[in-house]
């Protein structure tokens, strides 16, 4: 039921033809693109990475870690720093607890973790100032109704990531779920409730703040999961809810919606135009199945025994 009956709405539709339908590929097609693909696995508590037109087993595992603190792997994202070089930012979590992370890359060392008191659902890191955030939803059980949530700033007192403080206290945000850097727009941009706003980082040799940019708030989401990039289309935003799917045009703030299929609880468009999502069924796992979807090239990609929150691309790039 996870793979072949998903919901748009009230109608079952094949997974095939459920975002976008796949193109018929013809004798001698062109392989779909090859990238790796990082997912969190819930059920195992791991993040794993995998070559997309490998089958997700043990035996084609290119990368794996344990993340510190227990719970669920919410979020997992890949980026450069000047004084670590390559790091994975991860936080995990319960519904009433939660821990940041950052690691080395190329051997794993844990460079820096904090307890974040609510359920972290993300966490990024803005290039330059090196300032980090982490985005918890409300503590405690409740779901998507519970109030509540906030965003957490880290600042670095040196120049490598273990040298990161708390700065000031945690920012209220409703139900903050998502994060992205945009580096053209220099805003950290923020999901949850019922809203996308972007936020200035403004820094002193010993503090780091977030100042909303007003003009760029945008409302009318119910309950935002996710936050990436579109690879393919610099400078558009991509944002899942319960509802739906939405690319954001950071230069308008306008809103169109990709795809209606509900509870998508990651997506994600390859600089080659090929989607990539993950997302729960109706009377599922909350979190999620054990597929990873493609549309473009109508190619599922299942872990045996898992339940995958997230996929991310194995990339450093922010948009």
């Amino acid at each position: 039921m996870d793979r072949r009956i998903l919901l748009r709405g009230a109608l079952a539709v094949p997974a095939a033809g459920l975002l976008t339908a796949a193109p018929a590929r013809a004798a001698g097609a062109v392989a779909p693109p090859a990238f790796d693909v990082l997912i969190g696995d819930v059920n195992s508590g791991r993040i794993l990475l995998f070559d997309r037109n490998k089958p997700f087993t043990d035996a084609h595992i290119k990368w794996q870690l344990d993340p510190a603190g227990s719970g669920h792997p919410m979020e997992h994202r890949f980026r450069d720093t000047s004084g670590d070089g390559q790091v994975l930012l991860a936080v995990t979590g319960t519904p009433d607890s939660g821990t940041a992370s950052i690691y080395r890359r190329r051997d794993k060392k844990l460079l820096w973790s904090a307890n974040v008191p609510n359920y972290p659902h993300a966490i990024e890191r803005a290039p330059g100032t090196g300032v980090v955030v982490v985005a918890g939803r409300s503590k405690g059980r409740g779901g998507g109704d519970a109030k509540g949530g906030s965003l957490h700033v880290f600042r670095p007192t040196g120049s490598h990531s273990g040298s990161l403080v708390r700065a000031g206290a945690p920012i209220p945000f409703h139900q903050a779920h998502g994060l992205l850097w945009d580096p053209r727009l220099e805003r950290m941009w923020a999901a949850g409730g019922s809203g996308l706003r972007a936020y200035r980082i403004v820094t002193t040799a010993s503090s780091a703040r977030l100042v909303e940019d007003a003009a760029r708030r945008l409302t009318g989401f119910h309950h935002p999961h996710d936050l990436q990039p579109d690879h393919q289309h610099p400078g558009r935003l991509l944002v899942t809810d319960t509802g739906g799917v939405y690319a954001v045009d950071t230069s308008t703030m306008r809103r169109t919606t990709l795809h209606t299929r509900r509870l998508v609880k990651s997506y994600v468009r390859h600089a080659s135009g090929e989607q990539m999502w993950t997302g729960a069924v109706a009377g599922g796992n909350a979190f999620g199945t054990k597929y990873v979807h493609f549309n473009v090239s109508g190619v599922d990609r299942a872990r045996p025994g898992a339940i995958i929150y997230k996929a991310r691309l194995d990339t450093t790039a922010y948009l």
